[in-house]
């Protein structure tokens, strides 16, 4: 019985990894790399590029098993799965391929996101040489690298643009509270209330026609979904945002031997990689007791516990509305990271 699974992230591979325990199955796993990213805290990279390789971990060091495709994906159908070397049908598919972060902008020239270690390795050195830097959007990961920065090279201008009133406004007012007061207090400039909308000549325009003068933009403002390999499934299982639909079981809508993982579902929950994990695991429960033609479990989106790194020493912890930041925080949120990889 072949299981494919699509993205190698915090979902699938704990799919795999799961999986491997059950010697009779025939595990594909198709992503663009080689190997596990730790994908939380690339931005670490941005000041400290040689330390890329603790953020990484092949494949083969951790699936015996498993056959690792790196070959494009031409496009995916009810039925099989086509990359530019071949065509695999499967028993049963996992999608978690995870989400686009696009740039709103026409010139792009000293702007990217923090999508891949590759991408921060490439502009790690623009970021060390420049004297100032524009991060636009101030959400979890806009925060974060505020943070980071301001923290480490306190000698830049480190300017941030956010359209909404306050920083983390997915969050309480006291943690953006505390987010905006340890930012305040290390020089770091925040515009609220407006969008980067163009880039020409080293000038960034908002909306409302401000120019900010900044060497390097780090883009943070939106992420966007994009399963363009899909184009054989009906429109119904995308949602107006371009997720993929899911039922209470994890599958696909309307296909049972598709399950879908992380970021890409429309299920309502912090993107996080502690929730793609918890797909994961519960997909791999589902796939087994399909297997064996037993009742499917519900899954229950919850809002679990998030850290915020402020730094290498502060942070902001949260479950809910309560809220403890400081210095423990942040040795959480080195601790998870440091388990995590080595777990793997």
């Amino acid at each position: 019985m072949r299981i494919i699974i699509l993205g190698g992230g915090f979902c699938g591979t704990i799919i795999a990894k799961k999986l491997e325990k059950q010697k009779t199955l025939d595990i594909v796993i198709i992503d663009k790399k080689e190997y596990f990213e730790y994908s939380p805290s690339l931005w670490k990279l941005l000041l400290k590029p040689l330390q890329y390789e603790k953020y990484i971990v092949p494949f083969a060091q951790f699936l015996n098993h498993s056959r690792i495709i790196t070959d494009p994906v031409l496009q995916v159908t009810p039925k099989f799965v086509e990359t530019e070397k071949e065509k695999l049908t499967f028993d049963y598919l996992v999608i978690s391929t995870g989400i686009e972060y696009p740039i709103f902008l026409d010139n792009t020239q000293n702007v990217f996101t923090i999508k891949s270690g590759f991408e921060v390795l490439q502009n790690s050195k623009k970021i060390v040489n420049a004297k100032s830097i524009l991060i636009i959007g101030g959400g979890l990961i806009g925060t974060e690298i505020a943070g980071e920065l301001a923290t480490k090279s306190p000698e830049k201008q480190i300017i941030m643009v956010h359209p909404h009133d306050r920083l983390l406004e997915r969050k309480t007012k006291s943690a953006s509270r505390y987010a905006k007061k340890y930012l305040d207090k290390r020089g770091v400039q925040i515009i609220f209330g407006e969008k980067v909308v163009d880039y020409q000549n080293g000038i960034f325009i908002t909306n409302l026609k401000r120019t900010i003068k900044a060497d390097v933009g780090i883009w943070c403002a939106g992420i966007k979904s994009d399963p363009w390999f899909m184009k054989e499934f009906p429109p119904s299982i995308f949602t107006e945002l371009n997720t993929l639909k899911v039922n209470q079981s994890l599958q696909l809508e309307n296909h049972p031997n598709i399950f879908v993982g992380g970021d890409i579902t429309n299920v309502l929950e912090e993107k996080t990689a502690a929730n793609a994990k918890r797909h994961g695991s519960f997909i791999v429960m589902n796939i087994l007791r399909s297997m064996k033609q037993k009742q499917l479990i519900v899954y229950k989106p919850r809002k679990g516990l998030m850290i915020i790194s402020l730094g290498r020493w502060d942070g902001i912890l949260m479950f809910g509305k309560f809220l403890f930041p400081g210095f423990i925080p942040a040795m959480i949120k080195l601790i998870i990271e440091k388990v995590g990889i080595k777990r793997l």
